[in-house]
């Protein structure tokens, strides 16, 4: 926040419509992530002030705060592979860099994207056992 425009908590609740306790909540709950001036008073980036906005919207809509907290900070891919699907990383790259995945299935179909994966792998696996019975 060195170069960026610092906003006070009264700019922060006129531009977001937000109460001061809404606010200290979303803090106290790591939805948002103000710095600190000397005194210790809350200041707020452009970021923080979009973050709130959205935060906004979302309890609008219904969510609540761990929902929220899920759609702001995604999982990374790492996170989305269950623990129990046996994936060969160097397998998959080569696959991909031969150009012999026909699809990259977007975030959304994330089962369809397991499925595949799993039945490529044992298709390989099968074909592995077939050229040692050969």
């Amino acid at each position: 926040m060195d170069n960026e425009k610092t906003i006070t908590m009264k700019e922060a609740k006129e531009r977001t419509g937000l109460s001061s306790r809404q606010i200290r909540y979303y803090d106290e709950q790591n939805l948002i992530f103000p710095g600190r001036t000397k005194g210790n008073q809350r200041i707020f980036s452009e970021n923080d002030i979009q973050r709130m906005l959205k935060i906004k919207e979302f309890i609008s809509a219904g969510y609540n705060i761990e929902r929220i907290r899920e759609k702001l900070n995604p999982p990374s891919f790492e996170e989305l592979i269950p623990d129990d699907l046996d994936i060969d990383t160097a397998d998959l790259k080569n696959r991909f860099n031969e150009d012999k995945l026909d699809s990259l299935f977007p975030v959304s179909n994330r089962s369809a994207l397991i499925k595949k994966l799993s039945i490529s792998k044992n298709q390989n696996k099968s074909h592995g056992e077939e050229k040692e019975n050969v």
